[in-house]
């Protein structure tokens, strides 16, 4: 059956208003588990530096009795440091369209603004999460920080060809041959943390080595993964890297 004749319908109508819905929908991923679990500190200066130390290897300590003492080698602390990085995002909107009645938004610069401030965000995360080295820059050339994977020489398990970087931020992670996600690999890898005096509380990858992981954690073929047996209380956790 057809429209009957001379019918007006939205077809032919003119003036009809649009069904715009007056909220915008952000798709995007805007967690940012590491940068948003880590402690802060603020930098004074372009290289902010700190200090590590460590005691000497635990032995079997014994003396004659009576016997003079004698002087024990200090082991001097490590001075790390690592350059601080600009990262930007800048909007740009003409008067006019502030003006105009927007959907979903009221002033589109402050619109932009929100938006480009969790950009930015993700863009931190990926920054601290690189593996690079960090650059000193110059006036021509941007100054980079040093990712998290450049700081991790220990406590790793690479694949074949992999080399762990120097460990204070200089030099990259060489990856090593891909591989399939084993348990016996992230079991070693937590002992390794263990011995080193760490208790690891978070372990990041990425949703393809999640869904095998929680297999792992709940129960796997070689039983839960787990840092060690009868663990118990550590001081400072520390990292490590299955790559």
């Amino acid at each position: 059956m057809a429209t009957p004749a001379n019918t007006t319908s939205t077809y032919d109508a003119i003036g009809n208003r649009e069904d715009l819905s007056d909220v915008i929908y952000d798709i995007s991923p805007t967690e940012t588990p590491f940068i948003s679990s880590i402690a802060r500190n603020a930098a004074t200066a372009t290289n902010h530096e700190w200090q590590t130390d460590e005691l000497a290897a635990a032995a079997n300590n014994a003396v004659i009795e009576g016997e003079d003492a004698t002087t024990t080698a200090a082991i001097p602390t490590a001075r790390l440091g690592n350059y601080t990085q600009i990262s930007d995002k800048v909007p740009r909107v003409t008067r006019t369209q502030r003006q105009v009645n927007s959907a979903g938004r009221g002033d589109e610069l402050d619109y932009q603004i929100m938006k480009m401030g969790k950009a930015l965000k993700r863009d931190m995360e990926t920054v601290v999460l690189a593996n690079k080295a960090k650059v000193v820059g110059s006036e021509s050339v941007a100054r980079e920080l040093a990712g998290v994977e450049s700081w991790i020489a220990t406590n790793t398990n690479l694949g074949g060809g992999g080399v762990a970087p120097t460990g204070d931020g200089t030099d990259a992670r060489t990856p090593g041959t891909a591989r399939a996600f084993d348990q016996a690999d992230l079991d070693s890898v937590l002992s390794d943390i263990w011995d080193e005096g760490g208790e690891p509380d978070t372990i990041m990858v990425g949703s393809k080595v999640k869904q095998q992981l929680s297999g792992l954690v709940n129960g796997g073929a070689a039983g839960a993964a787990c840092l060690c047996p009868n663990a118990g209380p550590r001081g400072a956790h520390r990292a490590g890297d299955l790559g």
